[in-house]
């Protein structure tokens, strides 16, 4: 009875690729509660099949398929081949199949054939729907772009957007959410303009215009700030963008008009500062940038220092400032340190956060309190308690930028000190 049973059990799987001489491949496996595997896990991939082959016209006999191999793609990427008895196969649907009574997929490790028969449905993956969708057809670009997005394929959500807000009749709600992956992918500055044009057209998405709102304070602050400076952002679209050579200033400059050096690669990681010059209606305004790299040989050396060696008489309890915008992606610490009296005693200020900013521009004001009894000195321990001696008699000027094993890069403007007895 058990033979007779074994029998049937191997025709039956036998009949599911009819034109396979051998046994076909293993049922693919399921997840305890009945699903297929792969529906929510990795999915499991049916173990490499005999050559897959179908009987040559008017012969018994069969012709073998080139091999078509290689490594099965993410889920997403999958096509699935579905059974009328529920069962999948993942993998990629091969268009170039001549015979229309079967359909082809190659799973990752061989090519499996299975009549049409007994297909159910084929449910194409992402590669596949991006290869079909015709560039002029407004629904099929705008579905895709949704289901993309649901799937957190944002790039290629853009990509089919930017060809469908280019065609007549998209909807104003596609046109939002174009401008949402826009400030997403690209950022803020390209959004800002197609979020403006979606409240204009009476676009009522609460968060759509909350973003709005909020990029236009942001944007607004931005712009408060270069005309603290003395710049004009909107003059152009070059405004806030160096140039190649430094020229003459109209306006005033600070302290970052001399000659900085780097400190030396005993105590400091490597720091350039240079002066660029920044466009502005009234002429150009010269600015420092300061660009730091991790040390080289010292991980345990942390921060990048740049030096005025310069005598300054300062007044007790003057405070120094200056106008700071960070250029670079990552977030650094800027402090100053100063040597001072007959011996140059140093003294060095706690550090302050500088944020990375989208758009590299946007300039803060610091401040050091240079009376207060919070810089690290030998006297103190090297605790932040001591208070620098001997500010009518100051030997250097350091700033100082806290990049770890981080590269940089600032702009800082208008170093001044202000006030003291």
């Amino acid at each position: 009875m058990r033979s007779a049973y074994t029998t049937v059990v191997i025709l039956l799987l036998a009949g599911l690729c009819g034109a396979v001489e051998h046994s076909g491949p293993p049922r693919p496996k399921f997840e305890p509660d009945g699903r297929p595997g792969g529906q929510t896990r990795k999915p499991v991939v049916p173990a490499a099949p005999a050559p897959a082959t179908k009987p040559a016209a008017g012969t018994g006999t069969t012709t073998p398929d080139p091999p078509r191999t290689g490594p099965a793609p993410a889920v997403i990427e999958h096509d699935i081949v579905i059974l009328t008895n529920e069962q999948r196969f993942l993998g990629t649907v091969l268009s170039n199949q001549p015979d229309p009574a079967w359909v082809a997929i190659n799973t990752g490790s061989g090519v499996l054939r299975i009549a049409r028969d007994r297909v159910a449905r084929v449910e194409y993956g992402l590669t596949a729907r991006m290869g079909r969708v015709k560039g002029d057809d407004l629904a099929a670009l705008v579905d895709l772009a949704y289901w993309c997005r649901a799937n957190a394929r944002n790039p290629q959500a853009l990509e089919l957007l930017t060809k469908a807000v280019a065609l007549p009749g998209c909807e104003l709600k596609t046109r939002g959410l174009y401008a949402q992956l826009v400030d997403e992918q690209e950022g803020a500055d390209k959004a800002l303009p197609l979020y403006i044009a979606y409240r204009n057209a009476g676009g009522t998405d609460a968060e759509l215009l909350a973003r709005l709102a909020e990029l236009e304070a942001a944007r607004s602050a931005w712009e408060e700030q270069m005309r603290a400076l003395g710049l004009d952002p909107g003059a152009s679209s070059a405004a806030g963008a160096p140039m190649a050579a430094a020229t003459s200033s109209a306006v005033e400059e600070g302290y970052e008009k001399y000659k900085w050096d780097p400190d030396s690669p005993e105590w400091s990681s490597p720091a350039k500062p240079t002066l660029v010059t920044l466009v502005t209606p009234e002429g150009p305004r010269r600015v420092m940038q300061v660009d730091v790299e991790p040390h080289p040989s010292k991980p345990s050396v942390d921060k990048a220092a740049i030096v005025l060696r310069r005598p300054l008489a300062l007044r007790s309890g003057a405070k120094l400032t200056m106008l700071v915008a960070n250029r670079g992606t990552n977030d650094l610490r800027l402090g100053i340190a100063v040597k001072s009296g007959a011996e140059w005693t140093y003294f060095e200020s706690k550090a302050q956060p500088v944020a990375a900013t989208k758009s590299g521009q946007e300039f803060s004001l610091f401040s050091f309190d240079l009376g207060a009894a919070d810089f690290k000195a030998q006297s103190s321990g090297w605790a932040y308690s001591a208070r620098i001696s001997n500010l009518e008699q100051v030997r250097e000027l350091q700033i100082l930028l806290h990049n770890g094993s981080k590269s940089g890069s600032v702009w800082i403007a208008g170093i001044a000190f202000e006030g003291g007895e």
